[in-house]
């Protein structure tokens, strides 16, 4: 393995470890069959900015999700509030439980 291996080597892992940092892991239990279901929320695209004004307190972003188990049709919704620094600060279900 020459040096241009080893160096291309090096960049592709540091883009799998930025790009599995964009996703945040969540574990929800179904409700009627109890199937546990574990989702990748990704950062860029499926969590919404809630544009504060400077000083405002609260919730950055937010979670809107739907999701489908394998076993059985029930729909489970989720709604995550995340700080700045995406820290979960309120987390709702319905049709479930999380998993911590």
């Amino acid at each position: 393995m020459g040096i241009f291996d080893k160096l291309a080597k090096k960049l592709r892992e540091a883009k799998e470890r930025r790009q599995l940092a964009d996703f945040i892991p969540f574990k929800v239990k179904c409700g009627k069959c109890g199937e546990e279901i574990t989702i990748h929320v990704n950062r860029r695209t499926d969590i919404q900015n809630l544009y504060l004004e400077p000083g405002e307190e609260g919730a950055a972003y937010n979670l809107r999700k739907e999701i489908l188990g394998k076993k059985c049709p029930n729909l489970i919704r989720i709604d995550v509030d995340f700080d700045k620094n995406y820290r979960v600060i309120r987390k709702d279900i319905e049709g479930g439980s999380f998993i911590d």
